[in-house]
């Protein structure tokens, strides 16, 4: 079911930035509730069916957001301790590969991805402190 800002909230933000390539401005969980409601085909009364546009542009996002996340993610690894060998596999790619793509995050100062996290965990009605 789309949560019935989750149309709103990706119109407004892509009226503001057009150009914006990483959708940091849209939350993971309003851009999966856009897609579950395209491919489910849910009609909400309040927002009406999602477009194979909507839900293609909310993929895209998606995708981006996630590759934002996961450069986070494979720096806070190495940072608890993690060898490039482990984090490679976790992500099903050689150490080679893992190194290669995901240095520049192990190596960057932990500020920059947290809003992804933290409204991840609004989203879930808890607060950041709460893990």
């Amino acid at each position: 079911m789309v949560d019935m800002n989750a149309k709103a909230i990706l119109a407004d933000y892509l009226d503001d930035f057009p150009d914006e390539t990483e959708g940091r401005g849209v939350p993971m969980h309003v851009l999966v509730s856009i897609i579950n409601s395209y491919i489910s085909q849910y009609d909400n009364d309040r927002t009406g069916p999602v477009t194979a546009l909507e839900a293609l542009t909310a993929t895209r996002l998606l995708a981006e957001s996630m590759s934002a996340s996961r450069g986070w993610i494979t720096g806070e690894a190495r940072r608890e301790g993690a060898s490039w060998t482990e984090v490679g596999h976790a992500l099903g790619m050689t150490r080679q590969s893992a190194w290669e793509f995901f240095k520049k995050y192990a190596e960057r100062p932990v500020s920059g991805f947290e809003h992804l996290a933290v409204s991840e965990l609004a989203a879930l009605g808890e607060k950041p402190t709460d893990r």
